[in-house]
């Protein structure tokens, strides 16, 4: 009789592993938790939705634009990000959670009262600060109840707030804004995130830290900063990882802030159709992409985990392609069936890539991780991305007139390129980084 060694991803697990379903306590925490990305996430489209009234009432620049929707919010994500990530692998995760998403809803607030270009960049500069722990909390606590088997497909569920807030808030934010004002936009996205602070706080429990992974490392104290990014560079495949998700993001990011743009200045569209467009590509096709990318990714990674870089690696040439299309498509359903195809690969990497981050460091390192990876792709990525677009716009705008915006996003979208090769490399020492990360 033979025995098996256990894979990376079976080590340490427990053998009677607690229901995660949606009525269990682990399920109930899943729900919240991606209902507050859900509405985080409508804010970030609503910017994009209302960019051309903001263009128009305030008389910006594509490169003022560009400001505004990433890197004024990316900046002070990217100050508060690490810091937040520290405090959640030291301190209640919960707690800090709500805190958080109660001041996120007041200064969502506050931003539409903005009177001003400057009073708005300063609304969203506290924005981005106060969003800067949603993830790593959030992450870190479904980490806590989801064993590794599983955690792609969690982490999957939690970021369908991504496309669904995405869908929302072009649907239902172009439709506020063109009927009320995008003003009221800020004013409708601010309650429901006082209500889930409250429901949070009601129905939410901090896990014990490691009990997914049958670990017990609540006594031990959590390593310093110093330590966890020590041994995080000493993760190569981590390292591949991040990188490439930075340069994924960038040109994700840049499509995502001026699809609405392209589509009014290229294909004429309504601020309704924009809103239709968008919500259903980057909402339906993205929560599609999102669940059946982690699934496969769970799937793939239980046989082999290098599969699930090289399935990212796929995915990035394929975001390169379709993307491009979408920016030169002469015909506005060329630009959706394009654009549904980008937005489900964009969302389907978030499963695999943030669990991925969860699982290739230590338990006590899982906050500082995942802060970290957020700062990068937002500051660099989200921060980055749409600012460089704006700035190429303008350049090409003498040449093309108003379809500079198309060439804008071709030439950001190349960014993919290395990615594909980034996310390769990851494959080479995925399987040992994961045994070190265990031990």
């Amino acid at each position: 009789m033979t025995s098996k060694t256990p894979s990376p991803t079976e080590a340490n697990t427990p053998a009677d592993t607690p229901a995660t379903g949606l009525g269990s306590a682990p399920g109930i925490a899943l729900l919240i938790l991606t209902l507050a990305a859900t509405v985080q996430f409508f804010d970030r489209a609503l910017m994009v939705v209302i960019l051309e009234p903001l263009k128009q009432e305030f008389s910006l620049t594509d490169a003022q634009l560009g400001l505004l929707s990433g890197l004024s919010y990316a900046a002070a994500f990217a100050l508060a990000g690490i810091p937040f990530g520290w405090l959640a692998d030291r301190g209640n995760r919960r707690n800090l959670l709500v805190g958080l998403l109660a001041a996120w809803s007041a200064l969502v607030a506050l931003a539409g009262s903005a009177n001003s270009f400057a009073a708005l960049v300063w609304t969203r500069v506290g924005i981005g600060a106060a969003d800067a722990g949603g993830q790593p909390c959030s992450v870190s606590i479904i980490s806590d109840l989801y064993p590794s088997q599983r955690r792609a497909t969690a982490v999957a569920v939690f970021f369908l707030g991504v496309p669904l807030g995405m869908a929302s808030g072009f649907m239902v934010g172009a439709m506020v804004a063109s009927q009320y004002g995008w003003r009221m936009g800020f004013y409708l996205v601010a309650v429901p995130g006082v209500l889930l602070a409250l429901l949070m706080l009601l129905l939410v429990r901090e896990p014990k830290r490691g009990a997914s992974d049958g670990l017990s490392p609540a006594n031990a104290p959590a390593p310093s900063l110093g330590e966890t990014l020590r041994f995080m560079r000493g993760q190569s495949s981590l390292v591949y990882l991040m990188a490439a998700s930075i340069l994924v993001t960038a040109s994700s990011s840049a499509m995502m802030s001026w699809i609405g743009s392209l589509l009014v200045r290229s294909h004429g569209q309504s601020l309704e159709n924009v809103g239709l467009i968008t919500g259903l590509c980057m909402g339906g096709f993205g929560a599609l992409g999102t669940l059946l990318f982690g699934w496969l990714a769970d799937r793939q990674g239980s046989l082999d985990m290098r599969n699930q870089p090289r399935m990212m690696a796929v995915a990035a040439a394929v975001i390169a392609v379709s993307g491009t299309a979408v920016s030169l498509m002469p015909t506005v359903w060329g630009a959706a069936v394009s654009l549904a195809l980008f937005a489900s690969l964009v969302a389907g990497l978030n499963g695999p890539t943030y669990a991925l981050t969860q699982s290739l460091v230590q338990v006590r390192m899982r906050g500082t991780s995942m802060s970290t990876l957020v700062v990068l792709l937002n500051l660099v990525g989200v921060g980055v991305g749409p600012a460089l677009a704006g700035v190429l716009s303008d350049y090409f705008a003498t040449s093309y007139g108003n379809e500079s915006v198309r060439w804008a996003m071709v030439c950001v979208l190349v960014l993919n390129l290395p990615a594909v090769i980034l996310f390769a490399r990851a494959a080479r020492s995925i399987k040992a980084d994961l045994v070190r990360a265990q031990g």
